[in-house]
Protein backbone atom coordinates (compact mmCIF):
# COMPACT_ATOMS: atom_id res chain seq x y z
CA UNK A 1 0.00 0.00 0.00
CA UNK A 2 1.47 3.24 -0.88
CA UNK A 3 1.51 6.45 1.66
CA UNK A 4 1.16 9.66 1.15
CA UNK A 5 1.30 12.80 3.32
CA UNK A 6 -0.28 16.61 2.19
CA UNK A 7 -0.81 19.58 3.77
CA UNK A 8 -3.27 22.19 3.25
CA UNK A 9 -5.22 25.63 5.07
CA UNK A 10 -8.49 26.31 6.10
CA UNK A 11 -8.91 29.81 5.15
CA UNK A 12 -11.13 32.21 6.28
CA UNK A 13 -12.07 36.26 5.92
CA UNK A 14 -14.61 38.27 7.34
CA UNK A 15 -16.55 40.12 5.28
CA UNK A 16 -19.78 42.37 6.52
CA UNK A 17 -19.47 40.86 9.54
CA UNK A 18 -19.70 37.49 9.19
CA UNK A 19 -16.68 34.66 8.72
CA UNK A 20 -16.49 32.88 5.47
CA UNK A 21 -14.66 30.12 4.03
CA UNK A 22 -12.27 29.10 1.03
CA UNK A 23 -13.47 25.82 -0.30
CA UNK A 24 -12.10 24.34 -3.62
CA UNK A 25 -13.62 21.96 -5.98
CA UNK A 26 -10.84 19.05 -7.40
CA UNK A 27 -10.54 19.12 -10.73
CA UNK A 28 -9.85 15.12 -11.02
CA UNK A 29 -12.10 13.88 -8.34
CA UNK A 30 -15.01 16.47 -7.70
CA UNK A 31 -15.16 16.84 -4.39
CA UNK A 32 -14.85 19.53 -2.17
CA UNK A 33 -12.59 20.57 0.57
CA UNK A 34 -9.80 22.12 1.45
CA UNK A 35 -6.87 23.31 -0.92
CA UNK A 36 -3.91 20.54 0.03
CA UNK A 37 -1.36 19.03 -1.81
CA UNK A 38 1.44 16.63 -1.38
CA UNK A 39 4.66 17.47 0.61
CA UNK A 40 8.32 17.74 -1.31
CA UNK A 41 11.21 16.44 -0.52
CA UNK A 42 12.96 17.84 2.54
CA UNK A 43 9.44 20.28 3.31
CA UNK A 44 7.86 20.55 6.48
CA UNK A 45 3.98 20.27 6.76
CA UNK A 46 3.50 24.16 7.46
CA UNK A 47 5.96 25.19 4.43
CA UNK A 48 3.95 22.84 2.00
CA UNK A 49 0.61 23.86 3.17
CA UNK A 50 1.20 27.68 2.06
CA UNK A 51 3.14 26.41 -0.97
CA UNK A 52 -0.10 24.85 -1.95
CA UNK A 53 -2.29 27.65 -1.00
CA UNK A 54 -0.74 29.67 -3.36
CA UNK A 55 -0.45 27.13 -6.05
CA UNK A 56 -3.67 26.09 -6.10
CA UNK A 57 -5.69 29.38 -5.02
CA UNK A 58 -3.05 32.05 -5.56
CA UNK A 59 -3.08 33.57 -1.69
CA UNK A 60 -0.07 34.14 -0.62
CA UNK A 61 -0.54 36.74 1.97
CA UNK A 62 -2.60 34.99 5.37
CA UNK A 63 -2.33 35.01 9.01
CA UNK A 64 -1.70 31.79 10.55
CA UNK A 65 -4.39 30.94 13.67
CA UNK A 66 -1.67 29.28 16.56
CA UNK A 67 -2.50 26.29 18.06
CA UNK A 68 -4.70 25.21 14.91
CA UNK A 69 -3.08 21.99 13.91
CA UNK A 70 -5.07 18.98 12.63
CA UNK A 71 -4.12 15.88 10.87
CA UNK A 72 -6.65 13.58 9.17
CA UNK A 73 -5.97 10.30 7.64
CA UNK A 74 -8.15 8.22 4.98
CA UNK A 75 -7.58 5.67 2.24
CA UNK A 76 -9.06 5.79 -1.64
CA UNK A 77 -8.02 3.89 -4.53
CA UNK A 78 -5.87 5.27 -7.12
CA UNK A 79 -5.93 3.39 -10.64
CA UNK A 80 -6.71 0.20 -8.50
CA UNK A 81 -3.98 0.65 -5.64
CA UNK A 82 -4.65 1.61 -1.77
CA UNK A 83 -3.41 4.56 -1.19
CA UNK A 84 -3.17 5.37 2.52
CA UNK A 85 -3.20 9.17 3.11
CA UNK A 86 -2.83 11.11 5.96
CA UNK A 87 -3.20 15.35 5.74
CA UNK A 88 -2.86 17.87 7.85
CA UNK A 89 -4.67 20.96 8.11
CA UNK A 90 -3.81 24.55 9.47
CA UNK A 91 -6.15 27.55 9.90
CA UNK A 92 -5.30 31.03 8.81
CA UNK A 93 -6.72 34.99 7.66
CA UNK A 94 -6.89 35.04 4.62
CA UNK A 95 -5.59 38.72 3.59
CA UNK A 96 -6.86 38.79 -0.24
CA UNK A 97 -9.61 37.64 -2.52
CA UNK A 98 -7.61 34.41 -4.38
CA UNK A 99 -7.63 33.28 -7.71
CA UNK A 100 -8.44 28.95 -8.90
CA UNK A 101 -5.76 27.95 -11.01
CA UNK A 102 -7.30 26.31 -13.34
CA UNK A 103 -4.59 22.64 -13.86
CA UNK A 104 -4.83 22.38 -9.88
CA UNK A 105 -8.50 23.48 -8.65
CA UNK A 106 -12.23 23.21 -10.95
CA UNK A 107 -14.12 25.77 -8.89
CA UNK A 108 -13.53 27.72 -5.44
CA UNK A 109 -16.06 29.62 -3.20
CA UNK A 110 -16.40 31.79 -0.08
CA UNK A 111 -19.42 30.69 1.59
CA UNK A 112 -20.51 31.75 5.53
CA UNK A 113 -20.04 28.55 7.79
CA UNK A 114 -23.26 26.39 7.29
CA UNK A 115 -23.12 26.50 3.70
CA UNK A 116 -19.38 25.67 3.60
CA UNK A 117 -20.70 22.75 5.71
CA UNK A 118 -22.71 21.71 3.53
CA UNK A 119 -21.15 21.66 0.21
CA UNK A 120 -18.00 19.62 2.08
CA UNK A 121 -18.16 16.21 0.82
CA UNK A 122 -16.22 14.11 3.28
CA UNK A 123 -17.56 13.90 6.87
CA UNK A 124 -13.63 14.47 8.01
CA UNK A 125 -13.06 17.90 6.69
CA UNK A 126 -15.99 18.84 7.53
CA UNK A 127 -15.43 17.70 11.46
CA UNK A 128 -12.13 20.26 10.63
CA UNK A 129 -14.90 23.05 9.74
CA UNK A 130 -16.11 22.47 12.12
CA UNK A 131 -13.48 22.91 14.68
CA UNK A 132 -12.08 25.54 12.75
CA UNK A 133 -15.65 27.61 13.59
CA UNK A 134 -15.56 26.50 17.14
CA UNK A 135 -12.44 28.06 17.73
CA UNK A 136 -12.70 31.57 15.99
CA UNK A 137 -16.23 32.16 17.70
CA UNK A 138 -14.65 31.55 21.21
CA UNK A 139 -11.65 33.69 19.99
CA UNK A 140 -14.56 36.36 19.51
Amino acid sequence: MARERAAGYILFRERSGRREYLIIRNRQGGHWGFPKGHLEPGEDELAAARREVAEEVGIRRLVPVPGFRRAISYRFFRKGDLVDKEATFFLGRAEEEGRSAPGEVGEMCWLPFSAALARITHEEQRELLRQAEQLLARAG
